[in-house]
């Protein structure tokens, strides 16, 4: 167990550390490129200053005699610079800087320059880094360019010091975690290894001299979760001995030794075993691996975040030492530029104080190069000035570091110099983004890790511990039908051998004794011999248990994987080709999900029956499949019928494999645990709901919307592998009665006055936030205020922070006596109210805590509008009956979702985004209203709250 946990611990750390160490080498090249392109540009328009004369007169540029003089201007600015151009519209290279002068510059450059948008463009060689810029006449036309190379040498050095960096931090990093994680392990799970320890002293006692051990079922008040655990143990040493003293007696009644009874039952009368030989039976041990996976996930959650932030500081390190060169040579041009420029106006009997529009350049030039927070001319006394200063002294400017200063000369003379600071958090602003991406990373991460945890330390220990469990409380009533086959080595598998030899010992027993005394064995018939024992006409059988821990990974993958692309599905359709020209662009956008809810409310309900009928696995595999290719069909999409149709069919698959996966977890929980697994199963959902929201939203930023599809299909293979490999064959099928689909079931609730508004006052309006603000409109509104795919996906990461917030909340507020019907309409207030305030005012902060507010909302509604229709099931509505009930709840709820989605759609399509979330407060508030109007008239004696 402890090495197990460990080895997820230090691959969860090596994964992290991997990540963010590419993430950090990826944005290290990428603002390194954008850097060296920035500098080469400010080059070539200088150059272009010399032609623009000539272009503004209509004259090609070809007609300047020293225009080989003036592109060998970039040399003088930089000595490293390849080489520079200038070329026509067509490519033809009329000026250079290399003899001799080539005759076009290659295809790629001539590309970029004909879709360039603007008069800066960019591109990259295999071996040069290339930024041009435009040559322009005053009436706009484009009748040259000049091109700047710069090799590509420093950027290919730098990327690879970087990463080398990267890799020798990480993995020191890694090797201290993991040290320190196993340390930390052997401490946290010393309890349990003791508790399984001491079993080892009841496998090889004599039954006959065991005694029943005097323990405590309740941990004796110590830590809360080892207490269960060493209560667990103590009752399964209490039912081993148990089970020990009824394997003897079995023994002694099938070999006839009468003798031995009357001994045997003399000694227990004694030891008064009639009180101590009570069977304990076995509670479901399965919430012993959640138990020990949150002991050990904030240790894993705190070595995450521990790493990450070590990292982090050395990338800040590293990379400021790597692009500072650059950044010296960005200054050092700056301020070559400047005192050229100044320098050659002065010459020209300009004034120096009366410069006119210094100030717009030196403005242009900080627009330009972001990392220059201040420059200006300065006498000992500033005479022009743009930016934010960062020091303010002047002098002595040459001793500072993070001034750059440049001599303007006159006839030979210094008459002012050029003051530049550079901002030294530049290199922090343009890491923020990454330093946001290795915080979702890590909160992923850390999910997926105590999900693996869980599943771990189930199949290693609880799961195993559990089967002995049920084993040995069955022989301790006497019961040797079942035995159990361990796969593993240790304590737990040795007890488990040692009861399945028990069984097939006992059974040997019965049907030799019952072949030599014929039918009737000691005045019984042979079959109720075999009964005593458990024994129905076939041999001991493997005892099969099924856990919701076996689902849950394989579940959390899949939900992962199914929200993906919800960050940024909406502008993935807008990018597309539209074959209906007709249809609004707002409503053409909303139906992907439309038509995703639309396939879920098809084939909800036929998921139980196929679960039923074909179990879990094979019906897991089944959607599986479809939903693989549906993705595919994502990924190579071309118009946005297209995506409809296919986005269409993943509702399919989402809706037979969770169904089926919640029915699976109703079926096997016994009555006892059913509500606290059903809590986990949603825990867990929305689990992988916010790691796929957060994660998807990175993933395109980085990798491009369209590849977030193929990582979707991976995660929904391995998700449908794991099932495979951990559910048991059959798990699931034929658990009870097969429900039908009646319509009649879906509408019969809506009699019934409170149930109506639950869930017209309270279901539909949360549902419309859930599918026309959260999936839909939240992409839309941050596009347009300029928000990429990575904030977008940060920013609804709050919204499913605030619904899995809300179930502890929930139970607290309960606690206190807060009526359930109250808190409902509380909850659809705060959610209302939060999207009126972006209404009023749009703002992208608004908005952000307008998403964390509707998800506390909507976490607390889902539990409270629950809660209140099954106890209208039980009253009211009792006819009907819960599943009945539960089931028109839930398909009502998402009509009124599609609904209000496709009406919202329209809305913004006429009207704005703004206008159609302020439509979507006014619904909820509406709702409010009403759901508050039937609460406050009802009586409250007959609601059970």
């Amino acid at each position: 167990m402890l090495f197990r946990s460990w080895l997820t611990f230090t691959a969860v750390i090596f994964v992290v550390q991997v990540i963010l160490g590419l993430l950090a080498v990826l944005q290290h090249d990428a603002i390194y490129s954008e850097l060296l392109r920035q500098r080469i540009a400010v080059i070539a328009q200088t150059i272009v200053a010399s032609y623009k004369p000539i272009a503004d007169l209509g004259l090609p540029v070809s007609m300047i005699r020293n225009g080989d003089a003036v592109v060998s201007r970039a040399k003088e600015m930089d000595a490293e610079i390849s080489a520079a151009h200038t070329l026509n519209p067509s490519g033809i290279i009329v000026h250079s800087t290399l003899d001799p002068r080539p005759q076009k510059v290659p295809d790629e450059v001539l590309t970029a320059m004909q879709l360039a948008e603007t008069e800066t463009w960019g591109t990259e060689t295999e071996s040069d880094v290339i930024s041009g810029h435009n040559i322009e006449r005053a009436d706009g036309d484009t009748v040259a360019a000049v091109a700047v190379s710069y090799p590509k040498d420093r950027l290919s050095q730098a990327s690879a010091a970087i990463f080398r960096n990267m890799a020798v931090a990480g993995i020191l990093i890694w090797v201290t975690v993991s040290a320190i994680a196993y340390l930390v392990l052997r401490l946290l799970l010393a309890g349990p290894r003791r508790a399984i320890d001491r079993l080892k002293t009841l496998q090889d006692a004599d039954p006959r001299k065991t005694g029943p051990p005097a323990v405590s079922y309740e941990g004796d008040n110590k830590d809360v979760e080892e207490g269960v655990f060493e209560a667990e143990v103590s009752r399964l040493k209490h039912n081993l001995s148990e089970a020990s003293r009824q394997y003897q007696s079995a023994l002694r009644f099938l070999t006839e030794d009468a003798k031995a009874e009357e001994e045997d039952a003399h000694d227990a009368a004694d030891q008064g075993a009639a009180q101590d030989r009570q069977v304990h039976s076995p509670k479901r041990t399965g919430s012993l691996a959640g138990v020990l996976a949150l002991r050990i996930a904030p240790a894993a959650g705190i070595a995450i975040v521990f790493s990450a932030i070590v990292l982090g500081l050395l990338v800040l390190r590293d990379v400021n030492r790597s692009i500072e060169p650059e950044l010296a040579a960005r200054a050092n041009l700056v301020g070559v530029v400047v005192s050229e420029n100044v320098r050659r106006a002065v010459d020209a009997g300009a004034p120096l104080g009366n410069l006119v529009g210094a100030e717009n350049y030196f403005g242009d030039m900080l627009t330009r190069l972001p990392e220059v927070a201040y420059v200006a001319v300065a006498t000992g006394r500033i005479v022009l000035e743009a930016g934010q200063r960062i020091d303010p002294y002047l002098a002595p400017p040459r001793q500072r570091k993070d001034v750059r200063s440049h001599p303007i000369l006159h006839q030979g003379e210094e008459i002012a110099y050029v003051v530049i600071d550079i901002d030294p958090a530049f290199i922090a602003k343009r890491f923020r983004d990454v330093f946001l991406d290795m915080s979702v990373v890590a909160l992923v991460t850390a999910l997926i890790a105590f999900e693996i945890m869980v599943l771990l330390t189930s199949r290693s220990l609880t799961a195993p511990l559990d089967r002995l469990q049920r084993l040995a409380a069955m022989q301790a009533a006497g019961d040797f039908s079942r035995t159990a086959k361990p796969t593993a080595s240790g304590v737990i598998a040795g007890l488990s051998r040692q009861l399945s030899e028990r069984a097939h010992t006992v059974h040997a027993s019965v049907e030799n004794a019952l072949a030599n005394a014929g039918s009737v064995f000691k005045g019984m018939p042979a079959q109720s011999v075999r009964a005593r024992f458990g024994f129905d006409h076939f041999p001991p059988a493997p005892l099969r248990i099924s856990y919701f821990n076996d689902i849950r990974l394989a579940l959390f993958l899949f939900a992962t994987a199914d929200e993906l692309p919800l960050a940024f599905l909406p502008l993935y359709t807008r990018a597309s080709e539209n074959l209906w020209p007709w249809l609004n662009q707002s409503v053409l956008l909303s139906l992907p999900l439309a038509g995703y809810l639309l396939a879920i409310i098809v084939a909800s309900p036929f998921a139980r029956g196929l679960g039923q009928r074909f179990g879990l696995r094979t019906l897991f595999l089944a959607a599986g499949v479809p939903m693989i290719g549906a993705h595919l069909g994502l990924y190579f999409a071309q118009t946005a019928q297209e995506i409809i149709f296919w986005r269409s069919v993943t509702g399919v698959g989402y809706a037979l494999i969770t169904l089926a996966c919640q029915d699976y977890v109703i079926d096997t929980a016994t009555r006892e645990t059913r509500d606290r697994l059903l809590g986990t199963f949603t825990l867990v959902l929305f689990g992988g709901v916010l790691a796929g929201v957060s994660l998807g939203g990175v993933l395109a930023d980085r990798l491009g919307q369209q590849n977030v599809f193929l990582l979707s299909a991976v995660l929904i293979g391995v998700s449908a592998v794991l099932s495979f490999w951990l559910i048991a064959p059959g798990a699931g099928s034929n658990a009870g009665s097969e429900d039908r689909f009646s319509l009649r079931a879906i509408f019969a609730p809506l009699r019934n006055r409170r149930f109506l508004a639950v869930l017209m006052g309270v279901a539909v309006p949360m549902g419309v936030i859930m599918q026309a603000f959260v999936s839909y409109l939240v992409a839309l509104t941050l596009d347009s205020l300029g928000a990429s795919t990575a904030d977008i996906g940060r920013a609804l990461t709050l919204y499913f922070i605030g619904v899995i917030a809300a179930g502890p909340l929930g139970g607290s507020l309960a606690q206190t006596g807060l009526p359930v019907r109250y808190l409902a309409v509380l909850a659809a207030l705060m959610a209302g109210l939060a999207l009126a305030l972006f209404a009023f005012r749009p703002d992208v902060t608004v908005l952000v805590i307008a998403l964390a507010v509707s998800g506390l909302g909507f976490g607390l509604a889902r539990g409270a509008q629950v809660s209140l229709v099954m106890a209208e099931a039980e009253t009211g509505l009792k006819d009907v009956g819960i599943v009945a009930v539960l089931g028109s709840l839930r398909t009502l709820e998402r009509v009124g979702s599609v609904v209000g989605l496709v009406v919202m759609a329209g809305i913004a399509g006429a009207f704005g985004y703004t206008a159609a979330i302020g439509a979507i407060a006014a619904w909820v508030l509406a709702g409010t209203v009403l759901a508050a109007i039937v609460f406050l008239r009802e009586d409250p004696e007959k609601t059970r709250d």
